[in-house]
């Protein structure tokens, strides 16, 4: 669409005031008679008719379509909005705008103007230069954001072309190659700043705090027999066993931290814990060193398995009472325990 050498060496040669209608149509038909043609086609002696505005005043309008088309669609869309009047002037525009609307390529051309006003008036209001339309090769008609981003072969193939070619300033293919360059430096630095999948996720394991350590709450365990045996070796069978049955002291962290218990009826539902096996009878004091080892064993598992599953409040306490010196057949549960119960082991020979 841009004007041609010959028409910009014939750019304002001539000036004046519009001849009448008629004077333009008969030198118009006299001009296709003396060519060849028939005068009686209206078209073609329309198309033979002298402009009588504009820079390229004198020239005819086929001509003007030849040589510089982009100006003929400015012409069209300008006098498409003006009022028609009855002076030479206007009827020499009207008879341009006839001349103009027989031919579908114009037409075409002035949908494709139009439109790219649009993308340049959307342009200027996002400050994106791809909104701009191409204007050449077999993508003309299509922003230049679109044709980046299309990924056919055709598309990338002129994508290619043109980081290398030396377009002229100021043209559209100089635009377009503009924005090219800067898609592309800006697809560098995005893929530059980006982290790498690995590193993210090291950054994410470091950062991860690791999960608090839960409270332990529950019955406080008696010491195991081995590092009971292991400090009594200098005591006696009989103190040896009361040192492994000596009642159980409250756990410190339950003191501090447990609310005070709901009023509940008495644990009746509690029953006896057999420390000691049916059959088995309960050691003495004469009783040799392993068999208390045994007896002891029997009585912490017990323990361990049987009042786990009660849970003390603070200011529980568990008692043992024996019917010989040394050796633990009954528990009693007292103190801020809801109620009192007693665990009885039974003495059996």
């Amino acid at each position: 669409m841009a004007p041609s050498a010959e028409a910009k060496r014939l750019e304002n040669l001539e000036s004046g005031r519009a001849k009448p209608k008629e004077e333009v149509l008969s030198e118009a038909s006299t001009f296709v008679s003396t060519n060849g043609g028939d005068p009686s086609d209206q078209f073609l002696v329309l198309a033979h008719c002298k402009l009588q505005f504009g820079k390229y005043q004198g020239q005819r309008f086929r001509w003007l379509l030849e040589n510089s088309l982009g100006y003929a669609v400015y012409l069209v869309l300008s006098i498409s909005t003006e009022t028609a009047q009855a002076t030479p002037l206007s009827q020499n525009k009207q008879l341009f705008l006839q001349y103009t609307s027989q031919i579908r390529e114009m037409a075409e051309e002035v949908e494709k103007y139009q439109r790219k006003q649009e993308m340049q008036a959307e342009a200027r209001a996002t400050g994106d230069q791809g909104c701009l339309m191409v204007e050449f090769g077999d993508f003309q008609g299509r922003s230049m954001k679109d044709v980046y981003e299309d990924q056919s072969k055709e598309a990338q193939a002129l994508i290619r072309y043109l980081i290398k070619a030396d377009a002229r300033p100021k043209t559209n293919m100089a635009i377009f190659k503009t924005y090219v360059l800067k898609r592309r430096a800006s697809a560098v630095v995005t893929s530059v700043r980006q982290p790498a999948p690995h590193a993210a996720t090291s950054s994410a394991s470091a950062t991860t705090a690791p999960p608090p350590a839960p409270i332990q709450t529950g019955v406080q365990k008696t010491a195991t027999v081995k590092a009971l045996l292991a400090r009594g070796k200098n005591l006696s069978p009989s103190q040896l066993a009361k040192k492994l049955t000596s009642p159980v002291k409250p756990y410190p962290l339950l003191q501090s931290t447990l609310p005070p218990p709901a009023a509940e009826p008495p644990a009746k539902h509690l029953t006896p814990i057999q420390l000691f096996a049916t059959g088995k009878s309960v050691p003495t004091a004469e009783d040799d060193d392993e068999e208390l080892v045994f007896a002891a064993s029997q009585c912490e598992a017990q323990l361990n398995t049987e009042l786990c599953h009660v849970m003390p409040q603070a200011g529980c306490f568990l008692e043992c009472t024996s019917s010989k010196p040394g050796l633990c057949c009954s528990i009693s549960i007292s103190g801020n325990c809801q109620g009192t119960s007693s665990f009885t082991s039974p003495a059996t020979s």
